[in-house]
């Protein structure tokens, strides 16, 4: 291992970069020793390539009198000061990795760079000298995973020179790798089919007989037969290129001392996520650059060239507004994953698959982009929109399978697929349904080898859960789920205050909240947008005005007689609940645009739970017919829930004793009233509402303290209704009583 001082700068541990800056020294030393080559020399061909030089790459000319390898001891830096030193990097020239004499280029006409890159993403799966112990524990199977069919066959042509050359590095530290043979799966076309599968399976099995250690170098685990699965000790993903393995690569390729201007480098680097979207061929690229600076800048220029849509620069978690509940559960999973990552933490105890879901705009998206962001890994996004723009049905299988080996490939990352209730239920029938089926089925199986690979974050999305067939979503695949709603009050001024920045405190954000209530994050964030647009055109500074004129457009302010029959409609709907002994909504709010009143049904509900639940649904329509002496059209969606629930208690759950027929193919829209079938449930509903109208006339004072608290506050959890519906009680407690007299 490297005996000289290094500064460094670095989340890859210590051992994992003294192994890699060893094992890339000895790679570089066999190439000059096999190409044998004497000054100024220049091969046609490597060597380790048979008849191709891919694995080489043109060096600048150097002088004839320059050595082959570092071996300077003294740097320019050693002589000068430190605002020297900033002058040379000013000028892209490393005084670190330039001798005292001047010297600042090896003599290699060609670079095995290939090999290099290859050998420094190895040694960066070997976090402690007890990770590279495993590979040699009694009769060791270790999965080495590379998903791209391309990359995998390339890497398994110099991997036996590359594990021989790590053991060389490993005993220089004290460990001795011996015993070790490795097994390649072929590519997809191969594998697929029955004798090449034999064939590696059969391979596998062999070397395990004879009580081998085998590295296994496949897609992920799966591929394994079952005896290597069995005895399967670890799972390394071949991990993407860093800009610490650049480092070290630069140590041995453009440093004539082994050392570098480490701070000055970094400083200019892309961060990894922007460095790992970078196609291989444009990473090698840069190595063609005189100086270590150079290189540094030319991979940044590269970077900006990119389409940053997937590249890990989003906000953190921190940076945008998400519920009590999300925002805990993605600080658990960071959490988790930084344990992981600190080898503190088997994955197989993270909970690393979340379903996303809730209405349009409530930021799911945005949700996955922070969490990358926060987590600094790279996010790999797709969607059933994606995959179907891709074409037909293999193009579609493809581009999803892409996307897959993609995540797996940038372990650790947030792989992200949107869209999921788009893939449609196996069980609904249509003249689509087989190819609904090749989909569903092909998504499966990627989902749990996405959950079987350590190190991918799975987040999936939808605005309709119940529309998402039910193997895709069942623990396993997706873990936890974590609902996004649409903000309450709170939330809309926290969304305010990060898109406002600074101008907030200077703003009356309370007025805009309560007007923007039942909005989604994605609009109230537009309706800063156009406030500010308003202030920027007029050429002013961002004022209440603007964001008032701003409200106006999505939400204008209504009549405060129709707020008041909203506030007594969904204030019907609290009193009932509360009179039946029903839970209290987790939310009660009004609007210029109506109500919203957002309770549960028990899941396993009795007759009379049901019936309860159907008369506080009417309850909001008995408020308006009782106190305001007429109804309105809010109670649409209020029927059309009481004919669901009614219909469904009668001739779906065999609630009535006299029906254990499930009729769920009938179609609500189309039932009569005057049919039989209508008829009952008709009545059923009639009975219901008249059950509500007389809770209604009985606590009609009741209702109107909550209405008013409504107008009032805008919106009420179940925790200040219920100090409403307590504070009446009390009110009417104190209430004289009216005496008789004689």
């Amino acid at each position: 291992m490297p005996h000289h001082s290094i500064v460094r700068d670095s989340a890859t541990p210590a051992f994992t970069l003294d192994l890699m800056q060893s094992l890339l020294r000895h790679v570089y030393v066999e190439n000059h020793r096999r190409t044998n080559t004497p000054a100024r020399f220049a091969p046609s061909k490597h060597p380790f390539d048979d008849d191709n030089d891919d694995d080489l790459m043109d060096f600048p000319d150097t002088p004839e009198d320059v050595p082959t390898l570092p071996s300077y001891q003294t740097t320019a830096a050693d002589n000068l000061g430190p605002e020297e030193i900033a002058e040379w990097q000013s000028r892209g020239i490393d005084p670190y990795a330039t001798a005292a004499d001047g010297a600042n280029r090896l003599q290699q006409a060609k670079l095995p760079l290939t090999r290099l890159i290859f050998a420094a993403r190895f040694a960066a799966i070997f976090n402690t000298p007890e990770m590279a112990r495993s590979l040699v524990s009694p009769q060791a199977v270790t999965l080495l995973s590379i998903p791209d069919d391309a990359e995998r066959e390339l890497f398994f042509e110099m991997f036996s020179d590359i594990l021989e050359q790590t053991a060389q590095a490993l005993d220089e530290a004290g460990i001795y790798l011996h015993g070790i043979t490795v097994a390649e799966l072929p590519n997809v076309q191969a594998a697929s089919s029955h004798r090449g599968r034999k064939e590696f399976n059969d391979k596998v099995d062999r070397l395990i007989a004879k009580g081998n250690n085998v590295i296994v170098v496949a897609r992920t685990r799966d591929d394994l037969p079952r005896s290597g699965q069995l005895l399967c000790t670890r799972t390394a993903t071949l991990p993407p290129v860093t800009g610490d393995m650049v480092i070290e690569i630069l140590r041995q390729t453009h440093s004539i001392t082994g050392k570098l201007s480490d701070v000055a480098i970094r400083g200019r680097f892309p961060n990894d996520a922007a460095l790992q979207e970078l196609p291989m061929p444009l990473v090698k690229s840069a190595f063609a650059e005189q100086t270590t600076l150079e290189v540094a800048d030319r991979l940044l220029a590269l970077t900006r060239r990119l389409d940053t849509g997937n590249v890990a620069r989003g906000p953190s978690l921190d940076a945008i507004y998400l519920p009590p509940q999300a925002q805990q559960d993605m600080k658990h999973l960071l959490s988790d994953l930084g344990q992981w990552q600190a080898d503190n933490l088997p994955w197989s105890e993270v909970t690393s698959s979340v379903l996303l879901y809730g209405p349009p705009g409530t930021g799911k998206t945005l949700l996955a982009h922070a969490l990358a962001g926060s987590a600094g890994i790279p996010l790999i996004a797709t969607s059933y929109g994606i995959c179907q723009k891709a074409g037909h049905q293999g193009d579609f299988l493809r581009t999803l399978s892409e996307s897959v080996e993609k995540a797996i490939a940038c372990v650790p990352c947030v792989y992200f697929i949107d869209e999921l209730d788009s893939f449609s239920k196996r069980s609904v029938s249509h003249r689509n349904s087989g190819y609904v089926a090749a989909i569903v089925n092909a998504l499966l199986e990627h989902l749990t080898t996405l959950n079987n690979t350590a190190g991918v974050i799975v987040l999936g999305a939808t605005n309709l859960p119940e529309n998402v067939d039910p193997a895709i979503i069942r623990p396993g695949r997706f873990d936890r789920r974590t609902a996004l709603e649409n903000p309450n009050r709170a939330g809309i001024k926290r969304i305010c205050e990060i898109e406002l920045g600074a101008t907030a405190q200077d703003l009356d954000l309370a007025a805009v909240a309560d007007r923007l209530l039942g909005m989604s994050g994605a609009q109230v964030a537009a309706v800063v947008r156009d406030a500010r647009g308003n202030a920027r055109h007029n050429n002013t500074t961002l004022g209440n005005q603007h964001l008032h004129a701003a409200v106006d457009h999505v939400a204008p302010e209504g009549r405060q007689e129709d707020l008041h029959r909203i506030a007594i409609h969904e204030a019907g709907h609290a009193v009932v609940a509360h009179i039946l002994g029903l839970p209290l909504p987790d939310m009660v709010r009004i609007t210029a645009r109506g109500g919203a009143y957002l309770g549960k049904i028990p899941f396993a509900a009795t007759k009379k739970n049901v019936c309860d639940q159907i008369a506080v649904t009417l309850g909001g329509r008995a408020a308006e017919a009782v106190l305001l002496g007429s109804v309105s059209t809010g109670a649409e969606c209020d029927l059309a829930q009481a004919t669901e629930l009614a219909f469904k208690a009668r001739y779906s759950w065999g609630l009535y004793a006299n029906n254990l027929l499930s009729l769920s193919s009938v179609k609500l829209a189309q039932l009569d009233p005057l049919a039989p079938l209508g008829s009952v449930v008709n009545a059923d509903i009639k009975g219901y509402y008249l059950r509500a109208k007389e809770i209604v006339e009985d606590n009609a004072k009741l209702i109107q303290h909550v209405a008013n608290a409504l107008l009032e506050q805008r919106e009420m959890d179940g925790q200040a209704l219920k100090g409403a519906l307590i504070d009446h009680l009390i009110m009417d407690e104190r209430q004289p009583t009216s005496a008789s007299t004689g």
